[in-house]
C-alpha cells in the first residue's frame, strides 16, 4: 500500500515541474544553478594563480621577446637600429684561430662529453647501490654529501686541495719533472685538467635519487624469475633493467643534450674562465659581469641575444632529433 500511495505523489510532482518549465528529471540542475559562488573560495584561487600567471608573463614571456628583439637591434650614438651584424659578428669570431669565443666551444664540447661519460657511470653507481653491495650505505653518503653543501665551499675545499701545499700539486711535479709545484688553476697547461677532475669528483652520484627512485619500483617478480634464470648482474642491467626504465633515461639524455652549450662545471668558482678554462656559459656570463654599470658596452646584450637566439635554435635541433633516435630502440614499459 505504502509503494501504491507514493507513485501518484511522483507523478504529480513531475507534472508539476513540468507545468513550471523544468523538465523531468532537471531539478538536481536548477538546484545547482541556485547554488552560490563561495567569495573566499574564488579569492583562495586567484591568490595561487594570479602571482604565477603575473611571474610567468613578465619573466619568460616578455624577457624572451625583449631578447629576440634586442638581437636585431643595435644602438650607436643613442638611436637605435635594426641590423643583422650581431649574428654576423658571431659567425666571423666562431671560425678565428683561437678566438676566445673558439676556446670556449671548444672546452665546452669536451665538458659535455666527460658529462655524458659521468652519466653512464651515474647510472650504474645507483645500480651497484641498488643491488646492496657491501657498504653501500657508506658509499650513498659518501657521493650524495658534496650535493648538500654550497658550492662555494665545495669548491673552496676542492682549491686548496689543488692548490700549492696541497696533495695534488707535488704529484703534477712528479709527473712533469718540474722544479716547483705549480699552481694548477692558474697554468694553462694544468687548469682544464683540474677542472675536469672536479667535475668527475662531484659527477659520480650523478641523478642517483632519480634513478634509485626508479629502480625501487621495478618489479620483484620479473628480477627474481631472472636470477631463477641465472642470469648475471650484467644482463640483468642491459637486457631487463635497462629496457624497462629506458623512458625515463631517455628523457634524461635529452635534456642533457638540450643543455649541451650549458656544459660548464664549476669554471666560475675555480677560474672565472681564464688560463684557457673558458667555456661557452661561463663566457656568455662574463660578457654581462663585465658591462654592468658601464652605458659604453650596452649593445653586449644584444649580441649575447643574438648568440643566445642561434644556440637556442640548435640545441633544440638537436634535442628532437635525438628524442625521435631514443624513442624507436624500446617501447614504454608500464609496471
Amino acid at each position: 500500500m505504502t509503494h501504491m500511495t507514493e507513485e501518484p505523489n511522483d507523478v504529480m510532482a513531475e507534472a508539476d515541474l513540468l507545468q513550471s518549465g523544468v523538465p523531468a528529471g532537471g531539478e538536481n540542475h536548477v538546484m545547482r544553478k541556485k547554488k552560490k559562488v563561495d567569495p573566499l573560495h574564488v579569492i583562495f584561487i586567484l591568490a595561487f594563480t594570479i602571482p604565477s600567471v603575473v611571474y610567468f608573463c613578465v619573466f619568460y614571456v616578455y624577457v624572451n621577446f625583449n631578447s629576440f628583439i634586442m638581437a636585431f637591434q643595435t644602438r650607436r650614438q643613442g638611436t637605435l637600429y635594426w641590423t643583422l651584424e650581431h649574428f654576423a659578428r658571431f659567425f666571423k669570431e666562431i671560425v678565428q684561430s683561437e678566438s676566445e669565443i673558439q676556446t670556449a666551444f671548444r672546452n665546452t664540447f669536451l665538458t659535455f662529453l666527460i658529462g655524458q661519460v659521468m652519466f653512464v657511470v651515474g647510472f650504474f653507481v645507483s645500480y651497484f647501490l641498488y643491488k646492496k653491495v657491501p657498504m653501500s650505505k657508506f658509499f650513498r653518503i659518501c657521493f650524495f654529501l658534496p650535493g648538500l653543501i654550497s658550492g662555494t665551499i665545495v669548491s673552496s675545499i676542492f682549491m686548496r686541495i689543488v692548490g700549492v701545499g696541497g696533495p695534488i700539486a707535488p704529484i703534477y711535479q712528479q709527473l712533469f719533472h718540474l722544479e716547483y709545484e705549480p699552481t694548477l688553476l692558474t697554468d694553462p697547461r694544468f687548469a682544464n685538467s683540474v677542472i675536469w677532475g672536479n667535475m668527475i669528483w662531484l659527477g659520480f652520484p650523478g641523478n642517483m635519487i632519480l634513478f634509485g627512485g626508479t629502480l625501487s619500483r621495478l618489479p620483484e617478480s620479473v628480477l627474481e624469475q631472472a636470477k631463477l634464470d641465472g642470469v648475471s648482474w650484467v644482463q640483468e642491467a642491459f637486457r631487463i633493467i635497462i629496457p624497462i626504465i629506458w623512458p625515463m633515461i631517455s628523457l634524461l639524455l635529452v635534456l642533457n643534450i638540450a643543455g649541451v652549450f650549458g656544459a660548464s662545471g664549476n669554471v666560475f668558482l675555480l677560474t672565472k674562465g681564464d688560463a684557457g678554462t673558458q667555456t661557452v656559459s661561463n663566457w656568455m656570463f662574463m660578457q654581462v659581469y663585465n658591462t654592468v654599470g658601464n652605458p659604453d658596452v650596452s649593445n653586449a646584450y644584444n649580441y649575447l641575444s643574438a648568440v643566445g637566439m642561434i644556440l637556442t635554435i640548435v640545441s633544440v635541433g638537436i634535442a628532437l632529433s635525438v628524442r625521435k633516435i631514443a624513442g624507436t630502440y624500446f617501447e614504454g614499459v608500464t609496471y
